[in-house]
């Protein structure tokens, strides 16, 4: 390292200024962390604190010697700029002095440090020409020397002799260490410090000079690096208030889309509303008429029956508008309070991003200001060192060159540490705004309804699918023995409300079914392929053949509906392609499955996610419109239900796929789990004791309810749905 030799003319008074009194260092001492104080100050601080003393500086700590201040270390490192400076200010304000050769009152002319005396002009003559004071010479500071400006604590420390012996009062060339590095001379190496640690000083100083050269190297490097640690720190800061501030945006730019199609949604609800009600309206008025012009030449025998009739549908008209408005109303409830819960996690948020925010900023904060404390104390250390090391005077390279590189090294190892504080600063919390449509359903452990239908177990039909409409009706579609496919509208008494056959070519006819809207149900039958709609208020049917719209041979699966966006989807036996049609029974697109997905047993769309049971990998998958796998539901807490053989959806969102333990028609232990839509997150699991069958979920008795219908035998177990607390 490069030794700094400082001017002393560039000194300011301010550096020999006690940061205590203010004022010039009277008797300074110094601290173990190199600062320095006036002994006086000192002693004060000690009985201020009642000898808990910390550097007013930088607050480290420092033990108390018995005797106060006058136990620390002497700065000979400052009495000498002191001495220098007194020396100074007498030649600059010739100030008038006693010669101490000749006693005359006069302006100094040098200042002999051997002699600790001014000199006047003759006898500092005397002094460079006089053989006998020869030794004199190199210990003389002349007027010219401090008007030059040139001198520096090099020149000056060689103007300064060795310490004397404080015993023989002769000139000290050796040190005690074991004395804490006393100045002695030969004599006491015979007397008080015989058998003590003696070397040479100059050889001791040039050693601790060494050492101490050696430690101002690391030191001034650890400072560099404590420097760049700030500058990544200061910048980390930036970064952290960048990453924040982006977070908060990202979260107010999710909040916003999520109001956006909340919005949407309830505008789509609205003239959904409305259209649901003028249909009913204009289909129950167009039914009023047709029988109206059917009975008109019997009207004077049959008025009264018609005045009954006519107020009879009205009374229905009336009642399935009641329905559809009470239907939309909880959908627009749902929306509003799902509006109102973005709007809260968006608060919640955006204070819980900024509390963290301020947190880490206030870390930053920390360790910056620990970093500049840092910095300002290896400053110090350094700028120490380095006045030792251009200093001439060996005993201050002795008494302070082993200190300031014991208290460098905790700088130094502290500075290899960096600021691990803030190595996950830039980490926050994973804040996100979501619907959270599901709430977990506790399902009951038994039947709340258990209804037989006589006329399906008489007739030996049986089911391959359920659906229900918003308002409570249902529809069952399966097989009968006659190779006939049989869509049915069933009422909870056991009795069928309506029924239609279609002739199968199969020697068995499968039959699916889903709620399209407005009371449509979507029939897909593997006889034919068979796709159509059914319209559970006039049992009127329209189809078409399947095959031709796709232009391949398949084997129907099962179908689901999303009327909302006029959409059907239906899903083929071993084909991993589910085809997306419209209401008008045109074909969309295809909707490609990856490989482990290839043979659908029963699904349901909700929310723009489709849900599949699948027959090959006994696995229930969620896949999006485009076919891309989300992620795969867990199985149910048992051991021996892993069979998912029907699935369906609720009024608030969640999942619902039926367990059985053996694909047979048994009576035997299944379960019903309940998911999250969201993350396929498995909420509940239920154990009942049924058969094999389909599953879908009403409105029963003004509550929404599990449906069960037993493939074969006719029977209806309805479970109830409640929060769970």
């Amino acid at each position: 390292m490069a030794a700094v030799a400082t001017i002393l003319d560039d000194i300011d008074d301010k550096f020999c200024q006690c940061c205590l009194c203010f004022k010039q260092y009277k008797d300074p001492r110094q601290l173990p962390c190199l600062h320095r104080y006036c002994s006086r100050c000192l002693d004060e601080e000690i009985k201020r604190t009642n000898g808990d003393l910390k550097c007013p500086l930088c607050q480290q700590e420092a033990d108390v010697p018995e005797d106060g201040a006058q136990g620390l270390k002497r700065d000979f490192f400052m009495n000498e700029i002191i001495e220098f400076l007194d020396i100074k200010k007498s030649f600059q304000d010739e100030e008038t002095h006693e010669c101490g050769d000749c006693s005359k009152a006069v302006k100094a002319r040098s200042y002999c440090f051997k002699c600790s005396e001014f000199l006047c002009e003759g006898c500092h003559e005397y002094h460079m020409t006089l053989k006998s004071l020869n030794e004199h010479r190199s210990y003389l500071l002349t007027l010219n020397d401090v008007k030059s400006k040139n001198l520096n604590l090099q020149k000056l420390s060689s103007l300064k002799q060795a310490p004397m012996c404080k015993t023989h009062q002769d000139l000290s060339r050796l040190c005690c260490k074991t004395c804490e590095n006393m100045p002695v001379c030969t004599a006491c190496t015979y007397g008080g410090h015989k058998s003590h640690e003696i070397e040479d000083a100059i050889s001791l100083a040039i050693g601790k000079k060494e050492d101490l050269r050696k430690q101002l190297t690391i030191l001034t490097k650890s400072k560099d690096r404590i420097e760049q640690d700030v500058e990544k720190t200061l910048q980390l800061q930036k970064d952290v208030v960048a990453t924040a501030d982006t977070k908060i945006a990202e979260l107010d730019h999710d909040a916003s889309e999520e109001l956006d199609r909340i919005g949407q949604d309830l505008k789509a609800v609205h003239e959904e509303c409305s259209k649901a009600s003028r249909r009913i309206r204009d289909r129950g008025e167009g039914e009023l008429e047709r029988r109206q012009q059917n009975l008109e030449d019997e009207i004077k025998r049959i008025r009264k029956e018609h005045d009954e009739m006519k107020q009879t549908l009205k009374n229905d008209m009336d009642t399935s508008i009641r329905r559809s408005n009470e239907t939309y109303s909880k959908k627009e409830y749902k929306l509003l309070s799902a509006r109102e819960n973005i709007e809260k996690q968006l608060q919640e948020g955006r204070s819980l991003i900024s509390e963290e925010k301020v947190i880490k900023l206030g870390k930053t904060e920390v360790a910056i200001v620990n970093g500049k404390g840092t910095i300002e104390r290896m400053q110090n250390l350094i700028e120490t060192g380095s006045n030792i090391l251009v200093s001439e005077n060996n005993w201050t390279a002795i008494q302070n060159a082993g200190r300031v590189c014991a208290a460098s090294e905790p700088l130094i190892q502290g500075s290899k540490e960096g600021f691990p504080e803030l190595d996950e600063v830039l980490e926050f919390p994973q804040v996100s705004v979501s619907l959270g449509r599901a709430e977990k359903m506790k399902i009951s452990d038994k039947p709340v309804i258990e209804v037989a239908f006589e006329d399906i177990k008489s007739k030996k039909w049986y089911i391959d699918g359920v659906a229900a409409a918003p308002d409570g009706t249902v529809v069952i579609t399966g097989g009968t023995e006659q190779n006939q496919a049989h869509i049915s509208v069933i009422k909870l008494d056991g009795k069928l409300s309506k029924h239609k056959l279609i002739d199968s070519e199969d020697m068995k006819a499968f039959c699916f079914c889903a709620y399209f809207g407005d009371e449509e149900f979507a029939i897909a039958t593997r006889c034919n392929a068979n796709i159509g709609l059914y319209n559970a208020y006039n049992n009127s049917y329209h189809s078409t053949d399947l095959r031709k719209v796709i232009n391949k041979e398949v084997k129907v699966g099962c179908i689901t509906a999303d009327g909302s966006n006029d959409q059907i989807i239906v899903g083929c036996q071993d084909d991993p392609i589910l085809y997306l049609l419209n209401g008008k029974l045109q074909l969309i697109r295809n909707i490609n499955l990856q490989q482990i997905i290839k043979s659908p047993r029963d699904t349901v769309v909700s929310n723009g996610t489709i849900f599949i049971c699948c027959k090959n990998s006994n696995s229930v998958y969620a896949v999006n419109m485009e076919g891309m796998l989300l992620h795969e539901q867990p199985l149910p807490d048992s051991e021996n239900c892993t069979i998912p053989y029907s699935v369906c959806t609720s009024c608030n969102g969640s999942v619902y796929c039926l367990w059985v333990e053996k694909d047979t028609s048994s009576v035997q232990d299944c379960a019903i789990t309940q998911y999250n839509p969201d993350d396929g997150s498995l909420l509940t699991t239920t154990p009942v004791r049924a058969v094999r069958g389909r599953m879908v979920a009403a409105e029963i008795v003004d509550a929404e309810k599990l449906l069960l219908l037993s493939e074969f035998g006719g029977i209806l177990r309805v479970y109830g749905l409640e929060e769970d607390q």
